[in-house]
């Protein structure tokens, strides 16, 4: 599905705060720039500002963001305005809590005997899940990778400025081990690359 996977892909690629994601905006995606403006957050029906004044910034669109974001506008109808991960209503943004919970986990909880969800029904055999598929660890983890790999490329100062934090706030939070990034670097490549699509 578009919205899921490009909700997967912006939190995975730009390093937004589930906030910003939902508060981000068509017109406000420049695509001669590559960029699109973090201007606000959105936390549940509250339109609001970014939790600091740091995280108002632009974000860099790569061209793998690109693509996504393209197909989501095309299921959209090409929309001039309106929030990116627009909900059914279209006037709000989605709840991406209810995406992971309704779409994402249940696509990554497969039966490794007969690849059928966790909630069908496995008649002649007992569900054991697909552990060669990642686990959902939420939406921040995707933020967390992209601290990561922004550090792993640059230094502390500019994963920082990449996630719209202070050096001190990213190297606490979102900078992790090396060690971590290989489950999470494949839950990203794979929802991305159309495991939930």
């Amino acid at each position: 599905m578009p919205l899921e996977r490009a909700a997967v892909g912006i939190m995975a690629l730009s390093g937004v705060r589930p906030s910003e994601a939902r508060g981000l905006r068509w017109e406000e995606w420049d695509r001669a720039k590559q960029h699109i403006a973090v201007r606000r957050g959105v936390w549940h029906r509250i339109v609001g500002t970014t939790k600091t004044e740091q995280s108002e910034r632009f974000v860099a669109v790569s061209d793998e963001l690109r693509e996504i974001l393209l197909d989501l506008w095309k299921s959209q109808g090409s929309p001039i305005s309106g929030y990116i991960l627009a909900g059914p209503r279209k006037s709000q943004p989605v709840i991406l809590d209810n995406i992971a919970k309704r779409s994402i986990v249940p696509a990554l909880n497969r039966c490794t005997i007969c690849q059928g969800l966790e909630s069908a029904d496995h008649k002649d055999h007992v569900y054991q899940r697909d552990e060669a598929l990642p686990q959902w660890h939420g939406w921040y983890s995707l933020r967390r990778f992209v601290g990561t790999e922004v550090r792993m490329k640059a230094d502390s100062e500019t994963s920082a400025k990449a996630l719209g934090n202070s050096k001190a706030v990213a190297d606490k939070h979102y900078i992790k081990p090396q060690t971590v990034l290989p489950d999470v670097r494949k839950a990203v490549n794979d929802a991305v690359s159309g495991l939930i699509s």
